[in-house]
């Protein structure tokens, strides 16, 4: 059924692009910065990049950042319709999470005590973001570790130049949801700022799936709060430096396993950032010095007498920091000719504690981040030539210093080729890597000091369709190899690198603008096996024993078909509407000592309707899930129902 519905979408936007076909070619003049860390048009870039823009995010009908990114072509956020305060896991291309980069305007952002040293997207507010650009393919040469299937470059708000310029939200949804954002901006006639409030509270709904027939499970709801403070220069000299500052925290009840409920069993989560940047405008170009400090806690407590498991209280408390500082310079060589170079450094630390009382008494477990850190160092150049004949080249190489496991060094070759202002092909061979995580690498009970660092050789091909007015599509295929990937080895118990991991897949994304309507659609497949050492188990010395190598999938919870379809329409000047739908296939749950649990394909149905009563001024509802279908993306865990947001924004 997926394959017939992606057949018939590609028929119904063949005809679109025949009726077009007769008008003016159009070059892709958006610009971006992503690619290559300074400012360039998008088509003068090979690499394979999407843009989603302000007016996207506010003309779509989801209220948090991983509902968003769900949509996109490649991309499956696990947990992002789940329970309110559910940690949304992003898989990029079939690479494992973590293995796509997240930045926050251009510094990187993680969380140093979790497992794969993923950062959190409940702490970005949708609210406060102007653009994402998704970079795809292996980036560690410009952007370091983790970015071995991506980079996600979350872009927020500018601040106004006007002398004060204030905004405010409201909303109000399923589940007793209520959202509030204000936002105030300006400038002085010394340097200009920017103050946010953002704040969430749900009742929720419970986390792990009930299928009792008493239907007892309590709700699990959340109340989170973010604070964000920014000051920064005029820019009428050369020089022009930024200093900002942000507070999320939130508070959600949790569930105890997969339909299992828990009263009373709670977790705290608080994120601080604080990020500075300089910057110098020369003749030939910028150099830019910026440094972060992110820091994260995650405090849980399950001291209910209802509590399910083994033992009758638990606490446990995570801090992870970061410190990031880099130097870097774009230069022009001439009109054809760009030159990247720049040094990094990062250190990461985390502080991790353990607390149980059961019928064998007390436990506990400690990690310090005097112990727990590692640092790495980095160093990388990369040249960008953009020739008048339309033929573009960038290549660059990276050299990484790692406290633990020592040097490796990673390089990009990105050709691509504008044929006659109708069609852009590209070729993208790079390397990249993910160094192993501080609990991979120093957990008491699982950890193995070593660890080597995923590395991988990407390979992607794309053509994209420019020269037809209000009509762009592109189609990508992709092919990765990792080498020392990182699992966990439930017969030792311990993280181990196993040998060889291959994914492929095939991208491909139809787009229509006219006067009045929209239409855009995007499927993805991938597929991936992982070759590792085949461990027997020998009943009579009480080991296991390695036998040969194995094959199997690693596309848990991935799934292999998705397809995400957009019609959006201008009724009128004052009324926007549009309606999507997200058709996912088949995908299957890992359990451990027995094979994994097939799950479901499943369609959801959103709509969405704005009306305009003037320039600052909308109100819009959403639907989202109108049909009302149930599935599980995570097995014994529930997903939202039908829902509605109703909300109006002022100013924004």
């Amino acid at each position: 059924m997926i394959q017939q519905i992606f057949i018939a979408g590609i028929l119904i936007s063949s005809l679109g692009i025949q009726a077009q076909s007769d008008t003016t070619a159009k070059e892709l003049e958006s610009v971006v910065v992503t690619a290559n860390r300074f400012p360039q048009k998008q088509i003068n870039t090979g690499k394979v990049l999407t843009v989603i823009t302000r007016k996207e995010i506010d003309e779509s009908p989801f209220n948090q950042l991983g509902e968003l990114l769900n949509r996109q072509v490649g991309l499956s956020v696990i947990g992002a319709n789940n329970a309110p305060g559910t940690n949304p896991d992003v898989y990029m291309r079939g690479a494992g999470t973590g293995n796509a980069l997240i930045l926050l305007d251009g510094s990187p952002a993680s969380d140093a005590s979790t497992i794969r040293s993923t950062y959190d997207l409940n702490f970005i507010s949708l609210a406060d973001i102007e653009r994402i650009e998704i970079l795809k393919g292996g980036q560690s040469t410009v952007y370091g570790s983790d970015a071995v299937a991506g980079v996600i470059n979350i872009i927020t708000r500018k601040i106004q130049l006007k002398k004060f310029t204030p905004s405010i939200s409201f909303s109000r949804g399923s589940f007793q949801t209520n959202m509030m954002h204000l936002n105030l901006s300006g400038r002085s006639n010394m340097f200009r700022y920017k103050i946010q409030y953002n704040n969430i509270s749900s009742n929720g709904f419970s986390s792990a799936l009930d299928t009792t027939s008493k239907r007892s499970h309590d709700k699990d709801g959340l109340t989170q709060q973010v604070y964000k403070a920014e000051i920064g220069s005029i820019g009428t000299k050369n020089w022009e430096w930024n200093i900002s500052t942000q507070l999320s925290k939130y508070k959600n009840d949790i569930d105890e396993t997969a339909y299992e409920d828990a009263r009373d069993s709670r977790v705290e989560n608080k994120n601080m950032q604080v990020t500075a940047g300089l910057s110098k405008k020369i003749k030939s170009g910028n150099i830019h010095a910026n440094f972060s400090i992110n820091n994260s806690t995650r405090n849980y407590l399950d001291d209910s007498i209802y509590l399910n498991g083994f033992s009758r209280y638990i606490k446990s408390d995570f801090t992870g920091n970061s410190y990031f500082a880099e130097l870097y310079g774009a230069f022009k060589l001439n009109s054809e000719l760009q030159i990247l170079a720049g040094i990094d450094h990062k250190k990461q630390s985390t502080d991790q504690y353990y607390f149980s009382v059961s019928d064998y008494g007390e436990y506990k477990s400690m990690l310090k981040s005097d112990t727990a850190y590692a640092t790495l160092t980095s160093a990388m150049t990369s040249l960008v030539y953009n020739s008048k004949k339309n033929i573009n080249l960038e290549s660059g190489i990276r050299y990484n210093k790692h406290s633990r496991y020592g040097n490796n060094i990673t390089f990009t070759f990105n050709p691509s080729y504008i044929y006659k202002n109708i069609f852009k092909t590209s070729l993208n061979i790079s390397s990249a890597y993910k160094a192993p995580t501080l609990y991979q690498l120093f957990d008491g009970y699982s950890g193995e000091r070593n660890l080597k660092p995923e590395t991988s050789i990407t390979s992607e091909a794309s053509i994209q369709l420019i020269g037809i007015k209000r009509i762009n599509s592109r189609v990508t295929y992709f092919n990765r190899r990792i080498k020392h990937g990182i699992d966990y080895n439930y017969e030792s118990y311990k993280y181990f690198n196993y040998s060889l991991q291959k994914d492929h897949g095939l991208e491909v994304e139809l787009g229509y603008k006219a006067s009045k309507w929209n239409f855009s659609y995007n499927y993805t497949y991938t597929s991936g096996k992982v070759t590792a050492t085949n461990f027997e188990y020998d009943a009579d010395n009480y080991i296991y024993i390695p036998k040969g190598d194995t094959t199997y999938s690693h596309l848990f919870r991935i799934p292999q078909h998705v397809m995400n379809g957009n019609l959006g329409y201008q009724l009128s000047k004052k009324i926007f509407t549009s309606i999507s739908q997200r058709m996912v296939g088949k995908r299957f749950e890992p359990m451990y000592a027995s094979l994994p649990v097939e799950l479901k394909p499943y369609m959801t149905t959103d709509i969405f309707c704005q009306y305009a009563f003037n320039k600052n001024t909308r109100f819009y509802i959403s639907l989202k899930n109108i049909l009302n279908k149930s599935y599980q993306d995570i097995l014994g865990y529930t997903t939202m129902g039908r829902n509605y947001t109703i909300g109006i924004r002022w100013g924004m």
